[in-house]
């Protein structure tokens, strides 16, 4: 009963610290996004004429960037604003947003579209090009358009080698005597997915590209200000002196940091967690010091997300790293472990070409850091670094995923 009593307390107990915790999430989009002006204007540009000569043409936009720099809060915050621009010109715009890493094939990420267009789509039964005539042919009856923004299309280019954007390419390109109903935003980590695309789609894309740069220390500390003040996430009061600052210090680009808004805002929300749990009026450094900490690891890595061979070459360079002692190893040392690991775990291991995509998709995560190597090296290779999250933590961290991912059953259906 005491328990009981203790938990209540706790859940209806009002925080000191927070007003509307939701807003320092990393899916909230704000309404002011400081310092990602310029990359909102291009962009407004750009699909010009989709309020102006709706229909004329089909816009095809890449947004490129590190992790948290703003690419997904800028692509949503645009959808929202030009459906309203829309909706006062009396042009009915709908915004879908896809996460390519979840939705891996052009199937899944237009049953995502059907839903979030409402249209009923039983699981099983279509094939991904009939769902594609069943929205399109929903746009057109209705006179209706599409922005669908496609997070993290690196994993849909490589997992489809680039036959998915060529697909979803063609959906208004094809449509000569009719509106161009249906404008894109892609948006990539990096670009080196793109040399897998259809010739005629890359040339394209690579004319319109917005480029995201790592935030510096004071756009840090003026994106948290904004979430307290504009946002009204935390109160003023309870924000210590100098807590922003050393914020923007940990994680400014230029201070040798990530550059990470989604690290910051982490940093910031674990901060005030760990504050609250105290019972203290305020955050103080010491509890910014543990948050960035856990939010390194936090914010680094979903080892959830991770597919079977993915987990297995992150946990042999792991163990590479861990044997050597080094900051950095080779591959293809990376790669002697990994087929080791697949051995005990009964894989078949994948050649060369596969390894190098899930090093692409480690890095793109931010789990990892991949480049060639430079002087003093015999021989060109790639060389391997896991930057932010300490080793033994990682290992626990695969070896539970891996153990859940062979129970479940996922491992026969998601091995790639």
């Amino acid at each position: 009963m005491r328990v009981s009593m203790g938990l209540e307390d706790i859940l209806y107990r009002r925080s000191k610290i927070f007003k509307h915790e939701e807003r320092l999430q990393v899916d909230y989009v704000p309404t002011y996004l400081p310092h990602r002006e310029q990359q909102l204007k291009m962009l407004a540009l750009m699909f010009t004429p989709l309020i102006n000569e709706p229909g004329s043409t089909s816009q095809k936009i890449i947004l490129t960037g590190r992790v948290g720099t703003g690419k997904t809060a800028v692509a949503k915050y645009f959808g929202r604003e030009i459906k309203k621009i829309g909706d006062r010109k009396g042009i009915k715009i709908n915004y879908v947003h896809v996460n390519c890493h979840k939705n891996r094939s052009l199937f899944l990420l237009m049953r995502k579209t059907a839903r979030d267009l409402k249209l009923p789509v039983p699981p099983r039964g279509f094939s991904s090009q009939e769902l594609v005539g069943i929205v399109s042919n929903m746009l057109e009856e209705r006179d209706e358009y599409l922005l669908l923004t496609l997070d993290e299309a690196d994993y849909l280019i490589r997992a489809t080698d680039g036959d998915a954007l060529y697909n979803l390419s063609r959906i208004s390109d094809e449509a000569i005597h009719e509106h161009k109903r249906v404008n894109f935003i892609f948006i990539m980590r990096d670009l080196s997915a793109m040399y897998l695309l259809d010739d005629s789609v890359r040339s394209t894309l690579q004319h319109n590209i917005i480029r995201f740069d790592p935030y510096t220390s004071s756009q840090i500390c003026d994106i948290l200000w904004a979430r307290v003040t504009e946002e009204e996430a935390l109160y003023p009061e309870a924000i210590g002196e100098g807590i922003i600052e050393h914020i923007g210090d940990l994680v400014g680009y230029e201070r040798g940091g990530k550059g990470d808004a989604r690290l910051a805002l982490e940093t910031l929300w674990r901060a005030g967690k760990y504050a609250e749990a105290e019972g203290a009026s305020e955050i103080g450094i010491e509890h910014v010091r543990k948050a960035y900490s856990d939010s390194l690891i936090a914010t680094s890595a979903d080892i959830s997300a991770l597919r079977l061979h993915e987990a297995i070459l992150l946990m042999a360079i792991a163990k590479m790293l861990k044997m050597t002692g080094f900051r950095r190893i080779k591959l293809g040392d990376a790669e002697k472990m990994y087929e080791v690991i697949c051995e005990q775990l009964g894989e078949s291991p994948r050649g060369h070409t596969k390894i190098w995509e899930y090093v692409q998709s480690l890095k793109n995560m931010g789990i990892i850091e991949a480049e060639k190597s430079g002087k003093g090296i015999r021989g060109k290779s790639t060389l391997i670094e896991i930057p932010a999250i300490p080793l033994d933590t990682l290992e626990k961290m695969l070896w539970e995923h891996l153990k859940g991912l062979r129970k479940s059953g996922s491992r026969r259906r998601n091995v790639f």
